[in-house]
């Protein structure tokens, strides 16, 4: 039975919202295991799973799963192993799924596609984050891709926030002893193999977001005050022990970031188990990963997405992104509590793009009420995928106001605005300070509304203006200064 050195354990019960499942990924010589709550290949114990197979080499995978948190609480997540005794225990297992897996679906570079979705409301604290997983795959690839898409629900902005993979192979099953390890950094690669004739293979996780921390080790001190701190360490920097020709039962670990991770935003982070059968072979499959990743997968990155209604009940929607691949552009799609969404308008994207853009789109007249956007983001070969629903509400006008104008003072123009809650004849006229009537902006009749006008002064002397509106027996005047 393997060993694992410790010098604690931490023990955590639980119950996931829906029970753990898993799918198994198969390209025709390569299968691999993703469970909904974040293991890969097995469980902790390995008693569930198909584990990442190889051609006809034994199963590879003991266990691995994803983590993620900061440098003061360390990682929440799944870090599975188990040591010798009944029960066998997972020693970090905070995520539980909160719906069910998607079935397989695909599109033109992948034929087998899924999705899961979780969070790490399991961990003694909490980092109140939501995780949704997607896994990639196609015919022939020699690697899997998983992309893990994590929004901070909390109040709390989290600074050298960091997410990884935990992996513990077993290359050549029973002849796990004679693992050997290393590391490929310039291809972001942590790897194992087999000094042995049990598996010829070489098996290893690529950060597609970066590489900014991980290594291979047996050693895996802690207790249950600073397991999770020092775990954290193991994804915060690169220890290759390439060189090293120390046989042993070994764990890998990867991690991408720091990222500044704050209330309400998203952080898109991606790894890719991939296999070869040399280094070389193995080299070249990490390399195919990262292609396919950045071309046909890696998102546009929606940092902020914002609704504000103006003065005359338009809607202003506000987008921003961080990077961008093969942007196409953006549908903007609306609806009501009455109605399905449907498009009102396309917004051009920027390609591929690694600066911040920013997108804006005004959606006029409308009628008061409630209504929800979303933005449908969609890349040059047909691939889309919405954004989050934000809600806004168009207030109806009950009330006659004149708003102050602005700027104010100025020079030598200015915006006055208003509203009327009925339908009438209105006038809005402007006045020296010795009530002089100087210029007649508005005479006409106007619908309920909110209305607003320009007006140019550059004709008129600097001083004190007055400006008045008439709705019927209502009349409201302001104050406003033009400046020399």
């Amino acid at each position: 039975m393997k060993k694992l050195t410790l010098l604690f354990l931490i023990v955590f019960n639980f119950t996931n919202v829906f029970p753990q499942t898993f799918v198994t990924h198969n390209t025709s010589t390569l299968q691999v295991s993703i469970f909904n709550n974040g293991y890969i290949g097995h469980n902790f114990d390995a008693t569930q799973g198909g584990g990442v197979v190889f051609g006809s080499a034994p199963d590879a995978m003991f266990t691995a799963g994803v983590m993620f948190g900061d440098n003061v609480r360390g990682v929440n997540g799944m870090v599975g192993s188990f040591v010798q005794g009944t029960p066998q225990l997972p020693i970090i297992a905070d995520l539980q799924n909160t719906v069910p897996f998607t079935p397989f679906t695909s599109d033109p570079y992948f034929n087998q596609i899924t999705e899961a979705r979780m969070n790490d409301g399991l961990a003694p604290l909490p980092y109140n984050v939501t995780i949704k997983q997607k896994s990639y795959s196609n015919t022939g690839d020699k690697f899997v891709i998983i992309t893990y898409e994590l929004t901070n629900n909390s109040s709390n902005t989290y600074s050298n926030f960091r997410v990884g993979i935990f992996a513990d192979w077993d290359v050549g099953a029973a002849a796990y002893l004679n693992n050997r390890r290393g590391m490929d950094i310039p291809r972001n690669l942590v790897y194992q193999y087999l000094q042995g004739t049990q598996d010829p293979n070489y098996y290893g996780v690529v950060a597609l977001s970066g590489l900014t921390g991980g290594t291979s080790t047996d050693i895996f001190p802690g207790d249950v005050n600073t397991i999770r701190n020092e775990v954290y360490l193991l994804i915060s920097n690169i220890y290759d022990s390439t060189s090293s020709t120390r046989l042993g039962d070994f764990r890998s670990f990867i991690g991408s970031g720091p990222y500044t991770f704050s209330p309400g935003s998203t952080l898109n982070v991606a790894f890719a188990i991939v296999v070869g059968t040399n280094l070389a072979d193995l080299q070249t499959s990490a390399d195919a990963a990262v292609f396919k990743y950045n071309n046909y997968i890696l998102p546009v990155e929606l940092t902020s997405f914002t609704a504000s209604v103006n003065l005359n009940g338009d809607v202003s929607l506000e987008w921003i992104t961080e990077t961008e691949i093969n942007n196409h552009g953006f549908v903007v799609e609306r609806k009501t509590d009455n109605t399905d969404f449907t498009s009102i308008g396309f917004v051009k994207g920027n390609g591929t793009t690694t600066e911040r853009k920013i997108y804006t789109f005004t959606d006029k007249n409308l009628e008061a009420g409630k209504y929800y956007y979303r933005l449908k983001q969609i890349d040059f070969n047909g691939q889309f995928e919405y954004s989050d629903i934000i809600e806004v509400e168009v207030t109806p006008v009950n009330k006659y106001l004149l708003e102050q104008n602005y700027p104010n003072p100025f020079n030598p123009s200015t915006v006055i605005s208003w509203q009327s809650p009925v339908d009438s004849w209105q006038t809005l006229k402007v006045y020296d300070i010795l009530g002089n009537e100087v210029a007649t902006l508005i005479n006409e009749f106007k619908n309920a509304g909110k209305y607003s006008i320009r007006f140019d002064m550059k004709d008129l002397a600097p001083g004190t203006y007055f400006y008045q509106l008439k709705i019927g027996d209502v009349v409201q005047t302001k104050k406003m200064t033009l400046l020399k």
